[in-house]
């Protein structure tokens, strides 16, 4: 079966474009209670924590897991805001290529800054809290993505007033 628009013609959306199976993905944009965001550092790049939709999971629920497993942060000092924006990517495992849609939480943390472990085994070297007066010497290292993410984030949500 093949989406068609109200005129009868084929959908061009980006999954029927690119014609990949789509992964869902699901991770977050941890703020402290000190309003800076928690970046991770894996394959010379930062970046924030996600991770595959297992079956029978949520979006949130994954995003949550995949915090955890990522960064060793505390699940239970762990809380979804909302949801922020999904991003697109093109992936491999193995020898096939995948279309990734990730979803996008905002989280906050109720914990202390060093509450971090770094999941060595995914590649990830370092976690840290970073400063939104500090995040412009990040931008160059950030993945297109995440600097979306970030931005998005930055522009509409960073300043709310808080309680």
């Amino acid at each position: 079966m093949t989406d068609k628009d109200e005129t009868g013609n084929k959908n061009l959306n980006l999954k029927n474009t690119i014609g990949l199976p789509v992964i869902n993905s699901a991770g977050g944009l941890v703020c402290n209670h000190s309003h800076h965001i928690l970046l991770m550092f894996k394959r010379g790049k930062w970046d924030m924590p996600k991770g595959r939709v297992e079956s029978k999971q949520s979006k949130p629920e994954a995003a949550m897991r995949e915090v955890q497993e990522e960064t060793g942060l505390d699940i239970d000092k762990l809380t979804i805001e909302g949801k922020l924006v999904s991003t697109w990517h093109t992936t491999r495992h193995g020898n096939k290529k995948y279309l990734k849609k990730t979803h996008w939480y905002l989280m906050k943390y109720d914990g202390d800054d060093d509450d971090v472990s770094p999941q060595i085994e995914e590649g990830i070297v370092e976690c840290r809290w970073v400063p939104l007066s500090e995040l412009p010497a990040y931008r160059a290292l950030l993945k297109p993505r995440i600097n979306y993410v970030v931005d998005f984030w930055h522009s509409n949500l960073a300043y709310v007033p808080r309680n």
